[in-house]
């Protein structure tokens, strides 16, 4: 039976086939190059300007071919935001990278973009994670209280400006609870 190798930067999951391959195809390149593509890749997943003509001469003078080089940043991609969003340290990062196959060198170069790089790219993951059309106002149009549900109209107003009206069955007794509950998503959206 084979033990399954668990890496904590893969939020304790096992490596994918492809990112071993591309762990040898970085060993080829030397440290130097891997941090400026590693600054290449960590620019594009803060900013998201991926400089092309920069990872083709990096790579080209390296002799790596384009869908080689494509690979590599997917790789450093998912190295970074992966370490990021399970917050590995530098050393394990490193060490892990070592366990893959990489050179210390490369290793020790990746672990240094990380530490300097890791709280951008967690924002910027953050950013990215959760997007949820923020409310500006909400606000009661209607209640008709003449049956035992109550139809409440809402009008629901975006921070983007797009407005929506809603209706709503609801008991009487829960109208209250349903406001109070709106009230208190409202102010935790404002907090996000």
């Amino acid at each position: 039976m084979d033990t399954i190798i668990k890496f904590r930067f893969l939020g304790d999951g096992d490596c994918p086939d492809w990112l071993l391959a591309e762990i040898n195809t970085l060993s080829r390149m030397t440290s130097i190059k891997i941090k400026i593509l590693g600054q290449t890749v960590v620019k594009y997943l803060t900013e998201g300007d991926l400089d092309e003509e920069k990872v083709r001469k990096i790579t080209q003078d390296a002799k790596v071919e384009l869908n080689d080089a494509k690979a590599m940043v997917a790789a450093l991609e998912l190295i970074f935001t992966s370490s990021a969003r399970y917050a590995v340290s530098a050393a394990d990062l490193s060490s892990e990278l070592q366990q893959l196959g990489l050179p210390r060198e490369h290793s020790a170069a990746i672990a240094r973009l990380h530490t300097d790089h890791c709280p951008q790219i967690t924002a910027t993951l953050s950013s990215q994670s959760l997007r949820v059309s923020r409310l500006s106002s909400i606000e009661v149009l209607s209640c008709d209280n003449s049956s035992p549900f109550s139809t409440v109209s809402l009008k629901l107003k975006r921070l983007d400006g797009n407005v929506e009206n809603s209706v709503i069955n609801i008991s009487k007794k829960d109208v209250h609870v349903l406001l109070t509950e709106l009230r208190r998503a409202k102010s935790l959206m404002e907090t996000l």
